[in-house]
């Protein structure tokens, strides 16, 4: 079988904790991006997410962590492909909100997984048979690494059952060409969110001096990108996605914004927003600093990114030098 035989694949990750990803997992990923030519979920069941999902800060930075191995080895093995725009979605288990194998939009031509995973993946079609749904095609994989033990479990359950709870979080960006920085940052604002996530999209008049901006999707198609993908990651929330005119958009007009998610290279313009909610009588917003994944994010050189050009930019290059042969 060839490479890039399937258009829309899933591949099954089941983990016994939030942190026992290894190698076996990325010889998955590299595995099924191969194989996959248009997209590929990588759906992730753990039983840790579940019960996190009531303490969502406490485990913030084992929610980054997963994120970043997956979508990094992904990536990595998509650009050395030459598939750049292999659309790769990291969705949870039971906190999406939904049973993927039945979602009759997505249409999916075949199920990955491990040999440990070969009865989860006929549960899927037994699943759709119930549904009346055609069954899909199981692909089992072979990994040089095995999989780790089933009966791990983190030690350090230690809670604070305290904690806030942030029921209105806001997140902005420009969201161009939506990369898996952009999903990271995405995820983990619908994380810690209790009810409603804002996401401003800045307008195209605020885009003129970018580089390549010829090539920057309008407004409409990303708003609609990072609604899909909002929508597809986790259905239990009220979201606005907006455009927005200017650097503060919603966060200075709206009393009852709890919290904001920025990424380390923005944070400076968080503490403006909160000068300026504080001159109109508003609440503080409490910040969440996430490091987006980039080439030059040299805290991020263990997971080889030096060479990984993640950026929207580097996106609408490719686009003007396909144009051009």
């Amino acid at each position: 079988m060839s490479k890039s035989s399937y258009k829309n694949s899933l591949l099954q990750i089941t983990l016994p904790t939030l942190t026992s990803f290894n190698e076996h997992h990325r010889e998955l990923i590299e595995l099924a991006v191969n194989y996959s030519s248009i997209s590929l979920i990588i759906h992730v069941s753990c039983k840790e997410i579940e019960f996190y999902s009531n303490y969502p800060t406490e485990c913030w930075i084992k929610i980054r962590d997963l994120l970043n191995f997956l979508y990094i080895s992904g990536t990595k093995v998509s650009y050395e492909n030459f598939k750049h725009f292999l659309e790769i979605d990291v969705i949870f288990e039971k906190w999406n909100g939904y049973n993927i194998e039945l979602v009759k939009e997505k249409i999916f031509d075949v199920f990955f997984g491990s040999e440990a995973e070969q009865s989860r993946l006929q549960e899927f079609n037994s699943n759709r048979k119930k549904a009346s749904l055609s069954e899909i095609n199981i692909h089992i994989f072979d990994t040089k690494t095995p999989p780790p033990p089933k009966d791990l479990h983190d030690q350090n359950h230690k809670l604070n059952e305290n904690q806030k709870i942030y029921q209105t979080v806001a997140v902005g960006g420009t969201f161009d060409h939506l990369h898996a920085g952009h999903k990271i940052l995405l995820t983990l604002t619908a994380w810690i969110s209790g009810k409603r996530l804002i996401c401003g999209v800045t307008d195209d008049c605020m885009l003129k001096e970018k580089k390549f901006k010829e090539y920057i999707e309008p407004i409409n198609t990303r708003i609609a990108k990072v609604s899909k993908f909002l929508n597809a990651i986790h259905q239990n929330l009220l979201y606005e996605v907006v455009p927005i005119y200017d650097a503060y958009g919603p966060t200075i007009t709206d009393p009852d914004i709890h919290a904001l998610v920025v990424s380390k290279e923005t944070v400076s313009g968080a503490e403006l927003v909160n000068d300026e909610r504080q001159k109109r009588g508003f609440g503080i917003l409490e910040i969440f600093v996430i490091e987006v994944i980039s080439s030059t994010n040299p805290s991020l050189e263990e997971v080889e990114l030096k060479k990984l050009k993640l950026s929207s930019t580097y996106l609408r290059e490719l686009c003007k030098n396909s144009e051009a042969k």
